[in-house]
């Protein structure tokens, strides 16, 4: 499974632009006390999908639309996913996961029954299936999503004190597919020390500004700071996993705590998250009372999603709508 890490970014003032270089690498799943080469075990499941096609469409897309209605069935009903459904359906992840799971996790599909009745097509299947990697999957869905989150929550107990805008290359509620590229703006009406922290869906925080080779941000009042983006030298391209994600912008007049800056470019989100909440709370106590600083956040929620999922979702879509 491929993530993204950030290389030696730099920061350009005269050109008003922030890089970051994202290179992905390779990691194994592996249980714990066996080879990374290790190939979990399958477990077969079933399921059966049906679909009336209309004057206009052909047996062949209904064929299609039964099939995958069959494997969507098949991963409703595996263990592991209904021990999992509680937590799924609070965190609003149920289409995501049966989406990806049907579309990217069932091996050797095989068609047991075929029959149609007029216009309505049954398919019935049996499939292969890691309950590890789904098990894997679905935790890791639900990290991202519940760190997603709490990283929207407002730290800021008085709230902003001057405008802070982020937004990214797409309108908020769009989705980012697997090889897109990402592109992050910030602007403020004040002059500013900038923190900008992009918690991924792999469960690391990826801290644009400052990080270890900035290590002060000062952005001027009106002007736009873009990450990424075709002009830059390098930027985000959206690899897995998939998930919620979360870009967190915090700037202030004075120059930030030291206690708010860390050594490391990248890393495991939940417990700076933690940190980051627990040191933001006391930012009013540190503050100069003869040149009290002026705070301000802003955060900007996506979604990324693989190529097979995105597919299948609009496909299935489609097929309802029409039904």
């Amino acid at each position: 499974m491929a993530t993204k890490r950030p290389a030696l970014p730099t920061m350009t003032p005269r050109w008003g632009r922030i890089l970051l270089a994202v290179a992905a690498v390779v990691v194994s799943w592996a249980l714990p006390g066996q080879s990374a080469l290790a190939t979990p075990p399958l477990e077969t499941v079933s399921g059966t999908g049906c679909y009336s096609y209309g004057d206009n469409q052909t047996p062949a897309l209904a064929k299609r639309a039964a099939l995958a209605l069959a494997q969507e069935q098949a991963v409703r009903t595996h263990r592991v996913f209904v021990q999992s459904t509680s937590t799924v359906k609070n965190l609003r992840l149920e289409d995501d996961i049966i989406t990806t799971a049907s579309s990217g996790l069932l091996e050797q599909i095989h068609v047991d029954k075929q029959e149609q009745k007029g216009q309505e097509i049954c398919v019935s299947i049996t499939a292969k299936i890691s309950p590890v990697k789904f098990d894997e999957v679905i935790q890791q869905k639900a990290t991202a999503k519940q760190v997603a989150d709490a990283a929207q929550i407002p730290v800021l107990t008085e709230g902003s004190s001057f405008d802070l805008q982020l937004w990214t290359n797409k309108p908020a509620g769009e989705v980012y597919t697997e090889g897109e590229e990402l592109e992050i703006s910030v602007r403020s009406n004040r002059d500013a020390f900038l923190r900008v922290d992009y918690y991924q869906a792999d469960g690391t925080v990826v801290h644009l500004v400052p990080n270890l080779f900035v290590d002060d941000a000062f952005v001027q009042a009106n002007k736009t700071y873009t990450f990424g983006g075709r002009h830059a030298r390098s930027g985000f391209r959206i690899t897995g996993p998939f998930g919620a994600e979360t870009i967190k912008a915090v700037a202030s007049t004075r120059a930030l705590d030291a206690l708010l800056a860390s050594e490391k470019p990248v890393e495991e989100s939940q417990g700076y998250l933690k940190n980051f909440h627990a040191q933001m709370r006391g930012v009013a106590l540190v503050a100069n009372p003869d040149q009290p600083a002026q705070w301000a956040e802003t955060a900007f929620g996506l979604t990324t999603v693989s190529k097979g999922a995105l597919e299948q979702s609009r496909f299935l879509s489609g097929i309802r709508g029409n039904q």
